[in-house]
């Protein structure tokens, strides 16, 4: 405990690797059973902590950071459910660490605005929260990345090695996640990261940035498993979700994606020996100007691995880019995907594209795309200027190579032509 007073008492003269002083405190306060500020311990009914009850001040120019710390530490150690409260107004914050395992279920109660510094970061994410189970954050507050500070300095694109801005959000090694309405705003790179995470429950949140701010995905998963993301809007410059390896069992219902690059799965096989992918299902949802529609994405010259069950239903698209795309040619790296896509469904897809290809096939040679099966596809060519019907009236038709593609119900255009 003495250490961690000592690292406590350096944070006040320094705001250099707060995100250190963070988990080292945690750490050694929970193993003590002390806490910083007196050591009281906790007892009786359901509790709240408010962050300005330990030094935050929200002016927008105060890093608080050590104030979401003590408020933390008390959160984590409380025997009952308690809660983080962020009130109204505007706290700065540098690099913030969540730590656990807590001793009994927590909530981060958002109900004014975190605001990011703009430097600062050695590790890539600015709010993590990392073995806490049984862990809900809550909104009507906004979670502010200012990646506008940012952006023009991120060359990123599809490069295999680099490296990006931090993610705004990020939950690591979790079971039991709820994440309900807040707003993510201008991350400066991924808005939320999902890694080693099971049982998720995402609903009813908004995720803005504007349409040209590089690689900021709304959700992204990584080995995560049993998701559900429900109910929200993401508009972004890059993916609305993105799936991504060793993930399983994700349902998307109810999403409104635009501007951005669509919901993806992908990309996958840009690392050595990826986890198979597998039952991902995007119902309901709707798609407005995005870049992309609905995709599957694979690197070249990847690992063998497997992306199996993934269904597209009832989707409603609103001048749409490249509405339907199986691209195993994705990123720079040469070779042949190894990536065996099989039992894809694209069903109920309609509404308006601007792209004359309406589906786009390009699997690998390697291991072509198997159980491919488009049905009730009615998509309208409006050209580049939504609103407005091309002078054709209509579509021109399709790619497809390197797969077995089966036709059913009703498609209102010629489907892979040899």
């Amino acid at each position: 405990m003495a250490n961690a007073r000592m690292l406590a008492a350096k944070a006040n003269n320094t705001n250099i690797g707060s995100f250190i002083i963070m988990a080292l405190v945690l750490g050694s306060c929970v193993a003590n059973g002390e806490y910083l500020g007196g050591g009281r311990e906790l007892t009786g009914n359901p509790t709240v902590f408010d962050i300005t009850q330990f030094g935050a001040v929200g002016d927008g120019r105060t890093n608080t950071f050590k104030a979401f710390l003590k408020a933390w530490i008390q959160v984590c150690a409380s025997p009952v459910p308690a809660t983080l409260l962020v009130p109204k107004g505007n706290f700065l914050a540098g690099p913030i660490i969540f730590a656990g395992p807590c001793k009994s279920k927590v909530t981060v109660n958002v109900q004014g605005t975190i605001s990011a510094t703009t430097s600062g970061f050695a590790t890539p994410e600015w709010i993590l929260f990392e073995r806490v189970d049984n862990v809900h954050l809550t909104g009507p507050g906004i979670i502010h990345g200012r990646g506008e500070a940012v952006w023009a300095a991120d060359g990123c694109g599809k490069k295999f090695k680099c490296n990006l801005p931090p993610t705004s959000l990020k939950f690591r090694n979790i079971v039991n996640l709820e994440v309900s309405g807040i707003s993510s705003v201008n991350a400066k790179a991924f808005h939320m990261f999902l890694v080693k995470t099971v049982n998720v429950n995402i609903h009813n949140i908004k995720i803005i940035a504007p349409a040209e701010s590089p690689n900021t995905d709304g959700i992204h998963l990584s080995n995560a498993d049993n998701v559900r993301i429900l109910d929200s809007f993401i508009g972004t410059g890059d993916d609305c979700v993105s799936v991504g390896r060793g993930s399983n069992n994700v349902t998307v219902e109810r999403v409104v994606c635009g501007p951005g690059h669509g919901l993806s799965v992908g990309s996958l096989g840009k690392y050595l020996n990826e986890e198979d992918v597998s039952g991902i299902h995007f119902r309901n949802c709707t798609m407005r100007n995005t870049d992309n529609g609905l995709r599957i994405k694979s690197w070249g010259g990847s690992t063998p691995s497997k992306a199996v069950d993934i269904h597209f239903e009832d989707i409603i698209m609103e001048n749409v880019k490249n509405p339907i795309i199986i691209d195993q040619n994705y990123g720079s790296r040469g070779g042949e995907s190894r990536v065996a896509i099989s039992d894809v469904l694209f069903k109920g897809v309609r509404g308006t594209t601007i792209t004359k290809d309406f589906v786009q096939f390009m699997c690998s040679k390697s291991v072509p795309c198997k159980g491919v099966r488009v049905e009730d596809v009615n998509l309208n060519f409006v050209g580049n200027k939504g609103g407005h019907q091309s002078a054709s009236g209509g579509l021109i038709g399709s790619l497809c190579n390197n797969a077995n593609v089966i036709l059913g119900g009703k498609v209102n255009f010629p489907l892979c032509p040899k």
